[in-house]
This record gives C-alpha cells, structure tokens and sequence, in this order.
C-alpha cells in the first residue's frame, strides 16, 4: 500500500515545479501564443470576410449576366417581329405593283402582253430575291444558302401565277 500514498515531499516538489512551468509559460510563451492566436482570428475573420464581398459580387454578377440575357432575349425578338412586318409590308407593296403592272398590261395585244408578262415576272424574281435576301438578312442576320434562295423565287412564282 505504501506504493500508492504520495509522499509529501513528492507532491511539494511536483507542486512547486507545476509552479514554476506556469510562470515560465505565462512571462514568456502566453503572450507569444495569445498574440498567434489573435493574428489567426484575424487573418480567419478576415478571410471570411472577403469570402462574403467575394460571394455577393458573383450574385450581383450572375443577376446583371440575366439582366442582359433577358435583355438581347427581349431585344431579338422586336427585331425579328419588326422583321416579319416590314418583310410583309414589302411583299404586299411587290404585290400592289405586280397588279397594276399587270392590269396596264392586259391592254395590249396578246403578244404584247405575253412578252411583258415575262419581263415582269423576271423583275419580279430579281426583286423578290432581293427583297427576301434584304429581308431575310435583317431577320436572321446571315445570307441564305443557294436552295433557300430557288425556294424564295419558287414561292414568288407561284404567288405570281395565283394572282393571275
């Protein structure tokens, strides 16, 4: 039993060297170690601070990136409604002239009128396929390939031959 009972003397000793550890700690590791560890709050509080600009940044970013979006969105479809519209303007005007040429024509001798009959449908293709490459480079901003363009003169033709 006497193995277990502390002897007074060791916890004197032990007691005065846990003393003396304290001391030697507190004159010349605290400061050192309560200085590290506050320069590490700051340099965390720090970080996380920059991490919070840093963050509503890239939201106020990522809200102006769909602004714009919703903007040329917006802004492209005007611009192809406006398309359509002056595209059908244009045609009704190409039609109204196409009636009257063709009215001034029907006048004259059924040679004469056979022969200007092709004179005006080949204008009338000539400014059909302008007018549609004019239209359609408003409208999609590109030049049509060489079907698309026999499919708009094939479409002028026949609405020419329906009107007459």
């Amino acid at each position: 039993m006497e193995l277990l009972t502390p002897h007074i003397g060791t916890i004197f000793w032990t007691a005065v060297t846990f003393v003396a550890v304290l001391l030697i700690l507190y004159k010349y590791g605290w400061n050192p170690i309560l200085s590290l560890l506050e320069e590490r709050e700051q340099r965390i509080k720090e970080s996380l601070e920059t991490a919070a600009k840093l963050q509503d940044q890239a939201k106020r970013a990522e809200e102006e990136r769909q602004k714009i979006i919703e903007s040329a969105k917006k802004e492209a479809f005007d611009l192809l409604i406006e398309g359509r519209l002056q595209a059908e303007k244009q045609s009704q005007e190409i039609l109204q002239k196409a009636q009257q040429e063709a009215a001034a024509l029907l006048d004259r001798a059924r040679a004469e009128i056979e022969r200007s009959r092709d004179e005006a449908i080949q204008d009338l293709q000539r400014m059909a396929v302008e007018l549609s490459l004019a239209a359609t480079e408003k409208l999609i901003g590109k030049s049509l390939s060489v079907e698309e363009h026999q499919a708009l003169i094939q479409e002028a033709l026949q609405r020419m031959e329906r009107l007459n």
